[in-house]
């Protein structure tokens, strides 16, 4: 897709991953409803294991 690449070179700038890092130490621990929110999310996006053949 056109134009996408010089926005994969802004996201893996290491200075782009400097200001993430900042920003999520600001951020301080999330709520119990978060934390639960965000476990939830991620096991809805694990890969399904390998079906037996």
């Amino acid at each position: 897709m056109p134009g996408t690449l010089s926005m994969a070179r802004y996201l893996t700038d290491p200075a782009t991953e400097t200001e993430i890092q900042a920003l999520a130490a600001e951020a301080g621990l999330p709520t119990v409803d978060q934390a639960a929110t965000l476990a939830r999310l991620l096991r809805l996006h694990q890969p399904a294991p390998p079906r037996a053949a």
